[in-house]
């Protein structure tokens, strides 16, 4: 863990150090180091029910297949977390320091906002991913995206880097199409039942759901 510590922290620094925006391969390769980082939970890592605060935490943990995470084994990817805004670096601290591993999205966290936002847990929640992977100084939420991105003309238009965006809802990074008719792709998200993932989704049936595709207004070719 303190090996893994070291290289996000410098990892941290060299991002860090870079003032302008990102290019497409910059965000591409923020999203994948999130979903590539492997951890191992202890069982002090583990908390379903209130924390210091008073605030009702339920990590992401679970059976392997289930796709949370297992203490005492090598997980891979980030945890949800509600409200989550956290560096690879700060979550590995926060493990360090015993914090919960992820918090997971409810109805409830939804209707009560930020004062469900739990100070004890580590992790990451959609769209301080996607906050993260367009290096945005602070978080931005599904309802606020509109303020540093643009609505694109259609789905169509989407390029690595994008976002497809719900507001008030969810939000996933866009990477690639899949097939010639453009209406299958690959895509990026701190999905909110478990953790950072690379999946699949129909983007036609997302936009039937209330799902925008975005640009960032900064970011770079």
């Amino acid at each position: 863990m303190k090996l893994a510590l070291l290289g996000a922290l410098l990892a941290g620094l060299l991002l860090s150090a870079k003032a302008e925006p990102p290019t497409r391969a910059e965000v591409i390769e923020i999203a994948r180091t999130y979903a590539a980082l492997t951890w191992t939970p202890e069982a002090r890592h583990v908390l379903h029910g209130d924390d210091a605060d008073g605030i009702p935490v339920s990590t992401p943990d679970g059976p392997p297949a289930s796709g949370k995470w297992v203490v005492g084994m090598e997980n891979r990817g980030m945890p949800y977390k509600w409200g989550g805004f956290d560096s690879v670096a700060a979550f590995l601290k926060g493990l360090q320091d015993g914090k919960a591993a992820g918090d997971l999205y409810s109805s409830e966290k939804r209707r009560l906002g930020g004062s469900a936002v739990s100070r004890q847990a580590v992790g990451i929640d959609c769209s301080g991913f996607i906050s993260r992977c367009w290096r945005l100084p602070t978080k931005h939420g599904t309802a606020t995206l509109s303020r540093v991105a643009r609505v694109l003309p259609s789905m169509s238009e989407l390029q690595a880097g994008d976002c497809v965006n719900q507001a008030g809802g969810h939000v996933l990074l866009f990477v690639r199409w899949l097939d010639k008719t453009k209406s299958i792709a690959e895509c990026y998200e701190a999905e909110p039942f478990s953790k950072v993932i690379l999946s699949r989704h129909n983007l036609a049936e997302l936009e039937a759901s209330g799902f925008q595709p975005m640009r960032y207004g900064k970011i770079r070719d």
